[in-house]
């Protein structure tokens, strides 16, 4: 509280046990007790609407009126008679108990309610995080749906693809080619739909990680394979530590990681320039880096690269995209219990780095 209203709070403090005593005292009215009586109801309403420091002063304004204006020798400030004395004494002791008693009950009301509120407030919270929870099933359940019809016809489309073009038909180099692009589209499109339901059950709680002993170089091989159109004649150079052999993961989530890593670094790195990827042991752990020679990353960049949506402002108009490739990529890292995270100086490219754990088993 400011100090000029702690001030007005005091003068209306003394002004209201001003005003009692002046009543009493211009009507003549001597009973010390109805007078004391009188005075106490004062603090105490004062107690109960201020508190205790302006219920304190309040007593002891209160006593000095009783004593001056109706003890006797009336109109001076010595007190005759021994029991005036300890009438005085009690008056203020029932005075300055009675506002801490009335600022103890006061403040127990302020906590009820502040209870209250804030059981109110978890419970809101509470029921909130309850339709989030049954939103994000929902969501989650209606793309599994929406997948399975998608990948139905997709399937079917691969089949019907693959078998034209395996079928020893006299086939022109158009058509040909026309149809390897549809295939590669039909797996691209596989693939984004796969990619967008663990997503979606990331956020619901129900990614499923299927753990198996997997051969790092495999693991690599089968994303470099499979993400050949999206580098588009860019080399991949891959370095495996000697003595690391497999990791306990789940080889589909795996490979999505890498295809989005492999991807990413292909976006943003000029035609032609390799891409570096590194396999090393570190303490019962299998670390991954990716490396591109891109326009690399600020810190800002860096801070917020693995969020959802997110698309660094340089080359947001330049490089398509959703900005949900490397939050996919963290969410399946962090289920299978490890982490990941970016390195990079403008200019001079940038390295994403994820850790596995080791598989104690041989891999198939």
């Amino acid at each position: 509280m400011s100090l000029p209203m702690r001030a007005v709070r005091l003068l209306v403090v003394c002004g209201l046990i001003g005003l009692v005593t002046a009543f009493h005292h211009s009507i003549g009215l001597t009973n010390a007790t109805t007078v004391a009586l009188s005075l106490l109801l004062v603090v105490l309403a004062v107690a109960t609407i201020w508190g205790l420091g302006e219920s304190i002063v309040a007593s002891l304004v209160a006593a000095a009126c009783f004593n001056y204006f109706f003890l006797p020798p009336i109109g001076t400030w010595t007190i005759a008679d021994p029991e005036n004395w300890v009438a005085l004494f009690t008056f203020l002791v029932v005075s300055i108990v009675s506002s801490q008693l009335s600022e103890r009950a006061r403040r127990k009301a302020r906590e009820a309610i502040e209870n209250q509120r804030e059981k109110a407030r978890l419970s809101e919270l509470t029921q909130r995080a309850e339709m989030v929870r049954q939103s994000e099933e929902f969501k989650s359940t209606l793309l599994d749906a929406l997948a399975h019809e998608l990948k139905t016809p997709l399937t079917s489309l691969k089949a019907s693809v693959s078998a034209l073009r395996t079928n020893g038909t006299a086939q022109s180099a158009a058509q040909r080619e026309l149809l390897a692009i549809v295939e590669e589209e039909t797996d691209r499109l596989n693939r984004l739909i796969s990619e967008v339901l663990h997503m979606a059950r990331t956020e619901a709680g129900k990614l499923r990680v299927n753990r198996e002993p997997c051969a790092v170089d495999r693991l690599i091989a089968g994303a470099v394979a499979d993400s050949q159109r999206l580098l588009e004649g860019r080399p991949v150079h891959v370095d495996v530590e000697s003595g690391v052999s497999s990791v306990l993961v789940d080889r589909d989530l795996i490979e999505t990681v890498l295809r989005h890593l492999l991807d990413n670094a292909a976006k943003y790195s000029a035609p032609g320039k390799p891409i570096q990827v590194r396999v090393a042991g570190e303490g019962g752990q299998v670390q991954i880096r990716v490396t591109d020679q891109g326009p690399g990353l600020d810190d800002a960049e860096l801070s917020q690269v693995f969020e959802r949506n997110y698309r660094g402002g340089r080359t947001r108009d330049s490089v398509p995209g959703l900005g949900m490739g490397l939050a996919i990529a963290r969410e399946i890292v962090v289920a299978h219990g490890g982490r990941i995270w970016a390195e990079s100086s403008p200019g001079q490219g940038a390295t994403f780095t994820f850790t596995l754990p080791t598989a104690r088993e041989t891999a198939p």
